[in-house]
């Protein structure tokens, strides 16, 4: 799998709350500091950089960084934030970084920073004075951070890396996925809305790129109603490594009513007798999966030269 590798430099925490929050969405990865950079770091396939803006000017420590590993960075995928009170100076700082190095950056981002005036120290204190009376801001603490807008940079950063990933054959792979879905019965279902999540082991069939689930009802059906939204867990037992077996499936959630055409034929599919179904005391709901995406990690894909992780939109 392609590893992320997150640099950052920064004084007062929050180009380092950025580097955690990254690697925890991007991984597998590693965050360090600048000066704890190792060279055995240069072998991490995707890499991020970040720094806050002092004085209207990047981070020193960072600039000199990128500008004594240009060469090494120009060969890898690269993306680069700063923190700031002005998003507009930080971006045109980044876009400068870059210029001057002549790298290009697969992202740049400008986040908002916080200005904590007790845990300045007295040279920052004075020259954040001058700043925010050339912005005609308040002298007072600023808190411009937005977590969510953090997590979605990262889940950008998760995106472009999932780009790079050595992809096997698009019709090659289809029919595998198929043929691990179809090798297995039993999935678990993970639904939610407004703050409640239901994770549910269920048995399944597979039909023209759907699942089909059956049930006699229960809590996950509160979600379903008000969120079609669900994601779907398929695995091997974990046996090491060597032989890891499994995918996230995200799809849109249907109820089947029991009239439609569609409820016979998954009946029969699996070999059940619909008048004895109705016959029952209680209703047997049918739930339709659209399959939109599936997420298979599957370690016998280093055989074919792949990379471990593959992704099928469908």
């Amino acid at each position: 799998m392609l590893k992320t590798l997150v640099v950052y430099s920064g004084k007062y925490g929050t180009t380092e709350e950025i580097a955690k929050i990254i690697s925890l969405i991007a991984g597998p990865a590693r965050y360090c500091t600048v000066d704890n950079f190792k060279e055995e770091y240069r072998d991490f396939d995707f890499v991020v950089l970040g720094a806050p803006i002092y004085e209207e000017k990047l981070e020193q420590t960072m600039v000199e960084f990128v500008k004594q590993n240009s060469a090494w960075l120009n060969n890898k995928a690269v993306a680069v934030y700063c923190t700031c009170l002005d998003t507009n100076g930080g971006l045109r700082e980044l876009n400068n970084l870059a210029f001057e190095n002549q790298i290009n950056f697969l992202n740049l981002k400008a986040l908002g920073g916080r200005l904590i005036l007790d845990k300045l120290d007295s040279d920052d204190k004075v020259a954040i004075k001058d700043f925010l009376e050339l912005v005609k801001l308040p002298n007072e603490d600023i808190d411009f951070y937005n977590k969510a807008e953090v997590i979605k940079f990262a889940l950008k950063l998760k995106e472009l890396k999932e780009e790079l990933l050595e992809k096997l054959d698009d019709e090659k792979l289809l029919v595998m996925v198929e043929e691990f879905i179809s090798s297995h019965n039993t999935c678990c279902l993970a639904t939610c809305h407004d703050g409640t999540v239901r994770s549910t082991p269920i048995e399944y069939n597979y039909r023209n790129k759907n699942l089909y689930l059956l049930s006699e009802g229960g809590e996950k059906f509160s979600n379903l109603l008000l969120n079609n939204n669900v994601s779907v867990s398929i695995y091997d037992s974990f046996e090491g490594m060597n032989s890891l077996a499994g995918m996230q499936i995200t799809g849109k959630a249907i109820i089947i009513p029991e009239t439609c055409d569609e409820y016979g034929e998954v009946i029969e599919m699996k070999g059940l007798n619909l008048e004895s179904l109705k016959k029952l005391p209680v209703n047997i709901n049918l739930i339709k999966i659209q399959v939109g995406r599936v997420e298979f990690l599957y370690s016998k894909f280093k055989e074919m030269n792949v990379d471990t992780k593959q992704i099928v939109n469908y």
